[in-house]
């Protein structure tokens, strides 16, 4: 065991190791564990490598490129490293090693995704593996809240990827027209739906990469304005609804705005959809971009935002001050998409009289 090398990637590990207890217990030969049992009761450290060589005395080289290293076993192999620095580690345990040679990348995830069985890889961390979220990654590489986003299970963050996808679903003009009926509820009910949709459709998403970033300042622009915009312009008091939580302060992710509130998905999510009316299809390029600019979008949420929150208020209301239910209320979702659909198709016949 103390022959266990440091520095092994964890490329294509699906997810960040996570240290199981039942595994440190068995590793340093605690509780009822017989000693020296590990190999019999763990099956192992699988590995992809470039190739393997025997340099004698019982001794390997093992060549791993880029995207190689552990496939499976990393949190094992992140216990054992731990115990090592520390000295810890039993004389007589030992660890199975299997090391994989010659496998294509593309392999990679789908093996990934057979060996961890035991306990199931979540379907975003096969999907980070396999690469699909790379162009999101890239897009948000120089943002100041990158390393706040989760691409994978069991890495830190703020927010997950699917949390990510959701908040782009709203604007999904491509699944959601305007014009049709059917409204990207699916965006606060239902990650794994949302996750289905991406990997159905990732062209879809990709398409919305011009604005995805503007889109997540406008996530954070509504949350902190609505209070503001709510009071004075009903003279109420924003903080007494079931769907504002109110804490120490804290920044929006996305913008670092500082603020005492937040507004509960359920509340958000059909305020954001609502402004999808803003969103249109390249005619060069087939991607999404906006009417006119972002700086239009954040003025006509200003502008129609006393009419949104007052409606979401009512509804909240009839609804028994849920905001689950809120979020889940398709009603609510068409009544604030038609409400910003009809302020923009107003705004445009103003501008085109020259009003």
């Amino acid at each position: 065991m103390s022959a266990v090398p440091a520095g092994i990637p964890l490329d294509p590990n699906a997810r960040t190791p996570n240290l199981y207890r039942q595994v440190e217990d068995s590793l340093l030969d605690r509780g009822e564990n017989v000693p020296g049992t590990l190999h019999l009761k763990h099956k192992g450290i699988t590995m992809i490598a470039h190739s393997v060589d025997n340099v004698g005395d019982d001794t390997f080289e093992v060549s791993v490129k880029d995207g190689e290293g552990i496939v499976d076993g990393g949190h094992s192999y992140q216990l054992i490293l731990n115990h090592k620095d520390k000295s810890e580690l039993p004389d007589d345990q030992v660890v199975k090693f299997e090391i994989l040679c010659g496998i294509p990348p593309e392999w990679i995830a789908d093996i990934a995704g057979g060996l961890n069985t035991s306990v199931q890889v979540e379907p975003m961390s096969l999907d980070n593996l396999a690469g699909r979220f790379e162009w999101l990654k890239e897009e948000l590489a120089g943002e100041p809240y990158a390393g706040k986003i989760a691409w994978r299970e069991n890495d830190d963050g703020v927010y997950d990827v699917l949390y990510l996808l959701s908040v782009l679903t709203c604007f999904n003009i491509f699944a959601y027209p305007n014009d049709g009926e059917v409204q990207p509820v699916v965006a606060y009910e239902k990650k794994s739906g949302v996750l289905k949709q991406f990997e159905t459709n990732p062209e879809q998403y990709q398409k919305l990469r011009p604005i995805a970033k503007d889109i997540l300042a406008l996530h954070d622009r509504i949350g902190y304005e609505s209070k503001d915009i709510y009071n004075n312009f009903t003279k109420g008091k924003f903080g007494r609804w079931s769907f504002v939580e109110t804490q120490k302060t804290t920044s929006y992710v996305f913008t670092g705005l500082q603020a005492q509130h937040q507004l509960m998905k359920g509340a958000l999510f059909p305020m954001l959809s609502a402004m999808r009316w803003m969103v249109t299809e390249n005619p060069d390029t087939g991607d999404a971009m906006w009417q006119d600019g972002f700086d239009s979008v954040l003025e006509l949420w200003r502008e129609v935002a006393p009419e949104l929150l007052t409606q979401t208020g009512q509804a909240s209301q009839e609804l028994g001050r849920n905001p689950r239910a809120l979020g889940k209320s398709r009603n609510h979702w068409s009544s604030l998409h038609s409400k910003v659909g009809l302020r923009y198709l107003q705004k445009k016949g103003t501008q085109a009289r020259g009003e």
